[in-house]
């Protein structure tokens, strides 16, 4: 389609899973950090979600795009069940980032959940912003 993007050129390929490790491994970026959490998630297509965080008194709305992390990183274990799209499509935004049991729709030990601090660390280093929190900046992108 003439004059649209590419969706895969709207997130940087080498997302990874080890870049969240070496900064979720610092205490310095804890000491005084507090995530509000998820608000809200929303599928939107192939492996790319929508996803509303709480700040203060606002709202920040990212798409991010979980293929390079589910599909491509091979991350294996628990995570292999998010490369079906079916399952993917079930996901959840209660504080953290959840895929309820498929069976009973729990949130058990069945269940699939990623923290919000490693969901918004890989939406505000890869995602597309929609909307950004004006106690941070005042930032829409359409």
């Amino acid at each position: 389609m003439r004059g649209s993007i590419v969706l895969s050129q709207l997130w940087d390929d080498t997302m990874d899973w080890q870049e969240w490790t070496a900064v979720a491994d610092d205490p310095a970026r804890w000491k005084s950090r507090e995530e509000k959490g998820l608000l809200k998630a929303e599928y939107v297509r192939d492996h790319v979600l929508r996803l509303w965080f709480e700040d203060e008194m606002d709202v920040s709305i990212y798409e991010l795009d979980f293929r390079p992390l589910m599909v491509e990183g091979n991350p294996g274990g628990v995570f292999e069940a998010l490369k079906d799209k079916e399952r993917f499509k079930q996901v959840r935004g209660d504080y953290a980032l959840i895929w309820p049991n498929p069976e009973t729709g729990a949130y058990d030990e069945r269940a699939i959940d990623i923290a919000p601090e490693c969901v918004r660390f890989f939406c505000e280093r890869y995602g597309r912003a929609i909307k950004v929190s004006t106690k941070d900046k005042t930032t829409t992108a359409a």
